[in-house]
């Protein structure tokens, strides 16, 4: 029972080149599936982030006008897509969202439902009211919508439903 010192008793294997290129296809299906849902999850949360913004933005003016005793006004600038607060604080929201405003005011000659830029959206009084029109943040055609009620002054959200 004797081996035969000359062949080696196993031979060493790498990786078949059919074997290399089946791996290099199934991670190529597998980024391109996870960038595809990489890229719908930071759309989501840039929505998400914004609706948040706007909502505290709202609650800070409110909470400003209190403090100071004055009125607080609160304004969306499209041609920046700003949300301004009192003149000084913005917002600033993404180009991938649409967003529509009443202002308190109708201005008679814009036309019908038109609103010029810079017209007050919410006032927030120094007594704890507030007046205002609607904001809302939509995302695909669905998204939030944001109120003020007049009595309490409190920022309410609703689901939004587009204009037409």
């Amino acid at each position: 029972m004797r081996r035969c010192l000359s062949a080696p008793a196993f031979r060493s294997r790498g990786f078949t080149l059919l074997e290399l290129l089946v791996v290099l296809v199934l991670a190529a299906i597998t980024v391109s599936v996870v960038g595809a849902g990489g890229q719908a999850f930071m759309e989501r949360s840039r929505y998400n982030q914004t609706v948040r913004d706007v909502s505290s933005q709202l609650n800070k003016a409110r909470a400003l006008s209190v403090q100071e005793g004055r009125s607080v006004t609160v304004t969306y600038q499209p041609e920046i897509r700003k949300l301004v607060v009192d003149g000084r604080e913005s917002l600033g929201v993404p180009e991938s969202l649409v967003v529509q405003w009443e202002a308190i005011e109708r201005n008679p000659r814009s036309g019908k439902g038109a609103v010029a830029a810079g017209e007050p959206i919410f006032v927030f009084n120094s007594d704890g009211g507030a007046r205002g029109g609607r904001l809302a943040v939509l995302r695909g055609g669905q998204g939030v919508t944001f109120r003020v009620n007049w009595l309490l002054g409190t920022v309410e959200q609703g689901m939004a439903v587009p204009q037409s």
